[in-house]
């Protein structure tokens, strides 16, 4: 559980939001179809971000991707899908607690958090469902105060994926 909190706390947790947004909102940004992650000097906010009325309980930061008509293929039968990441928050606080929640497609048998190369496992709860809580040990200064992006990747037994770029603040 060590390296999870170490991975989310470098990479500012598996939650993951936008640098823009209060503690308590929620957001809908536009999804990135980047498969690289990388830091970024500077926050930015996520395109498209639309405060929402009230939060999930336990959640202060919920993500929906909603991506264009256009780009959107036909539903394929048990195609992978992430609906919904929840975080505690969008700011990643070090040292700290994180919780983080990922609602799939029934069909998705495993998720993963990705930043700087590591990854992390989001245990299944089930089906559609995967959570994770955790503390986030305190990191050095010069990884602070910056914008990091966190890959969340959502699987099938038959390889195909489903993947979500949120950046995150850590803090």
């Amino acid at each position: 559980m060590n390296r999870t909190a170490a991975v989310l706390t470098a990479g500012a947790a598996l939650g993951i939001a936008g640098a823009g947004h209060a503690p308590s909102a929620l957001a809908q940004p536009a999804p990135a179809a980047s498969s690289t992650v990388s830091p970024t000097a500077s926050p930015q906010p996520p395109g498209n971000a639309t405060p929402l009325v009230s939060p999930t309980p336990g959640y202060n930061y919920v993500y929906r991707p909603t991506p264009a008509p256009s780009a959107t293929p036909p539903a394929e039968q048990n195609a992978p899908q992430i609906a919904e990441i929840d975080l505690s928050d969008a700011t990643i606080v070090t040292p700290g607690a994180i919780r983080v929640r990922v609602l799939t497609s029934p069909a998705v048998t495993s998720v993963t958090a990705d930043t700087f190369g590591r990854t992390i496992a989001i245990p299944q709860q089930q089906p559609g469902i995967f959570a994770l809580a955790t503390s986030i040990p305190d990191v050095p200064f010069f990884l602070k105060n910056r914008t990091y992006n966190i890959e969340f990747v959502a699987a099938v037994p038959d390889g195909r994926t489903a993947r979500v770029t949120l950046p995150l603040i850590l803090r």
